[in-house]
């Protein structure tokens, strides 16, 4: 899914974009921002993909935008979308824009939108294989110095690498004495051939070079710094090192006895995977852990919890206490937690300087917020003696679970890090579960999120509706609006209906929404009729409304109830949901004719289908297209259907809604064209107050 962020002083003309590019195919989570003010807001919420920038709103050029992301670290595409010349457009790549298209032909949106995105999505794959490698080559060589075997790294007959004991074998007192010298001077003359040869066979440049399956063992003299020869028996492997082929290089040290070998080995494993300092596991060796854990979920459905522990006032322990001192109180708070957890085959390590990871195999997510709660509770009561210092600190507690549906570990680790952090800044000494937003969610984890997240937003009053006028052209007085509905989440940021009404639809939740905004509609007009205004609603629907037995028997309640007219309620649908469901549109049409109440059709076009539904179904008004509005001052083709469908409307007595009206120069053409009302940012964007003064177009 694809994190889009579109930058458009004109919500609609951002919207419009959206709709085509889904109907391309893209899976998108829009966010649209129409003010300078709420840009920085947005950015700090959330890590974009894509950015969308149409560079009309004022106080926010692209140069701010560029610099914003800079200061943020993020590593979204910039897209500027605009008529620029040859110049303009050389300038807005050097300052780090990513694509610079005009507005038409809308097609090269999605095109330039996708490329960028699988771009970004090469160049994510990148860092992350990057950071993966240097990792590797971090644990190599620790790998090679650890080893009591001597181990170097040849490159076209010249030392590149080589451990401690490869120089000590030859007799010399430190590596940078052998370390570019030619590996040929290393072997008695007699042997050059025979290590030659090998070279040869083992050089990146060799097609049919040495591999593990077949003879990769020589046996030589070794010549030591003061001419002594000795016999050793080298091992060749085809390697990489910083990017470069070379050749591996070991030879045996035959000097150890085997049962010593074994017992340094075992304890080589056990430094390279303990703290010393706590005696738990170490970092490197819970990252591995967490890779298991993450493929172990992945693969075998088998569920995992991760604990990231953090104490909360180290910082100021160190500062108290000293370097040295303060890691006493790291080891002690260390012993606390291995003693909560031995019995509970829990893995646990020092993840960093003051926190420690725990990993639970398990499915019982009560259990482990019990045990969370446990070790909070253990760490806040408990004290640590330092240098006749008595020290206190408390923790804090993100738990993320690790299942099917996790994106990797960096992904889990990041949770757990933001979780725990948010816990941290809310005052610390408390445990939180990580809860997945949204955008990272399954299709089913969605639907069930969306569903509890409906019902709380109705029981918690956090929806509220948006108003937008809508005028008539041929000297009406009523007063009309179009009803929005628009949600706020926990932190009070606003959520449009793009966000939330395809799984509202989608879990049968859509109902709810639908009668909380006729029963909001006809309680308002009740409370508005007594100050003297006899305001007209357009109620969107959702196609479940046009299943709902109940629905009608609904509305006449709350109709009767508020002693509200019918006639003030105008029922909207999508013209294609009712073209899907013409036998029940028919029905409903009529039950709605019979309160009093009025039918619009949304979305109409021009085409066979929508003349057919007209056909079939006696409706009210039209809310055209959008696709027959754009640019109808410009284009005549746009405008002559335009015309076409006010025309046919006409003569069939039903009224037309020009919707997306945004200047003044397109009112004459749609007067013209015989439209009855006009809608748009022209007159007014939605906005939370019944304030349009319609007298004036009176």
């Amino acid at each position: 899914m694809i994190q889009l962020l579109l930058i458009n002083k004109s919500e609609n003309n951002a919207v419009e974009i959206t709709s085509e590019l889904r109907n391309e195919g893209l899976t998108l989570h829009p966010a649209i921002i129409s003010s300078h003010k709420v840009f920085d807001k947005e950015i700090d919420r959330k890590n974009y993909d894509i950015i969308l920038f149409t560079p009309n709103i004022k106080d926010l050029d692209i140069g701010t935008v560029l610099q914003r992301l800079k200061e943020r670290q993020s590593d979204a595409a910039v897209i500027v979308i605009a008529d620029k010349t040859p110049e303009e457009t050389v300038f807005l790549l050097k300052q780090g824009v990513s694509s610079v298209i005009p507005e038409e032909p809308r097609e090269l949106i999605s095109l330039t939108l996708q490329k960028e995105y699988r771009a970004l999505q090469g160049l994510r794959c990148e860092q992350v294989l990057s950071h993966q490698l240097e990792d590797s080559e971090k644990r190599c060589q620790q790998l090679i110095d650890s080893s009591r075997d001597a181990i170097a790294y040849v490159h076209e007959g010249m030392h590149i690498l080589s451990n401690d004991p490869y120089f000590k074998i030859f007799g010399y007192e430190s590596r940078d004495d052998i370390e570019a010298m030619p590996i040929m001077d290393l072997v008695a003359s007699d042997d050059s051939a025979k290590l030659k040869e090998f070279l040869r066979r083992f050089s990146p440049g060799n097609k049919n070079k040495g591999t593990t399956g077949e003879n990769n063992t020589l046996k030589v003299k070794g010549i030591k710094e003061d001419g002594t020869e000795f016999h050793m028996q080298m091992e060749f492997q085809p390697a990489s090192m910083a990017g470069e082929e070379c050749i591996q290089l070991i030879i045996r040290n035959d000097e150890i006895d085997l049962k010593a070998q074994q017992k340094l080995q075992k304890k080589l494993e056990v430094l390279n995977t303990q703290c010393q300092e706590t005696g738990l596991f170490n970092r490197r060796y819970f990252l591995d852990q967490l890779e298991h854990s993450v493929e172990a979920a992945i693969n075998d459905k088998q569920n995992t919890y991760l604990l990231l522990i953090s104490l909360d006032n180290f910082a100021d322990i160190r500062n108290k206490l000293g370097v040295i001192n303060s890691d006493h109180v790291i080891a002690d708070i260390a012993g606390l937690l291995k003693k909560l957890t031995d019995e509970k085959n829990i893995s646990l390590a020092r993840y960093e300087t003051s926190r420690f990871t725990a990993l639970i195999n398990a499915d019982n997510e009560q259990a482990i917020m019990q045990l969370a709660e446990d070790i909070r509770l253990t760490v806040d009561k408990h004290i640590t003696e330092v240098k006749d210092k008595s020290i206190i600190t408390t923790c804090s507690i993100g738990i993320v679970l690790i299942d099917s549906s996790c994106k990797g570990s960096q992904s889990c680790l990041n949770h757990a890090q933001n979780t725990c952090d948010k816990a941290a800044e809310q005052g610390g000494n408390q445990v939180q579960l990580y809860v997945p937003d949204a955008s990272e969610m399954d299709d089913q984890q969605l639907l069930h999120y969306w569903a509890n997240e409906i019902e709380n937003a109705i029981k918690q009053k956090r929806l509220f509706l948006m108003f937008q006028p809508f005028v008539s052209l041929m000297g009406e007085s009523s007063e009309n609006y179009e009803l929005y509905i628009r949600m706020r989440n926990d932190k009070g940021d606003i959520i449009y209906p793009r966000d939330f009404m395809p799984q509202a639809e989608a879990s049968k939740h859509s109902v709810h929404i639908d009668r909380w905004i006729i029963a909001e509609a006809i309680r308002l007009i009740a409370e508005t009729n007594k100050e003297g205004h006899h305001y007209r609603f357009v109620v969107k629907l959702s196609s479940a409304s046009l299943t709902d037995e109940k629905f009608i028997a609904w509305v006449k309640h709350n109709l009767e109830r508020f002693k509200v007219k019918g006639k003030s309620i105008i029922f909207q649908f999508q013209a294609g949901q009712a073209a899907d469901h013409l036998r029940q549109m028919q029905k409903l049409t009529q039950q709605i004719h019979q309160l009093g109440c009025l039918l619009s059709f949304e979305h109409f076009t021009q085409d066979e289908n929508a003349e057919t539904l007209l056909e079939h179904v006696i409706v009210d008004f039209l809310k055209l297209d959008s696709e027959l509005v754009k640019d109808i001052s410009t284009n005549a083709e746009r405008l002559e259907n335009l015309n076409a469908v006010c025309t046919r409307a006409n003569e069939m007595g039903i009224k037309t809604i020009v919707p997306f009206v945004e200047e003044a120069g397109s009112l004459s053409v749609i007067w013209q064209s015989g439209a009855h009302f006009i809608q748009g940012a022209f007159l007014q964007e939605p906005t939370t107050s019944l304030d349009f003064d319609f007298s004036s177009f009176s």
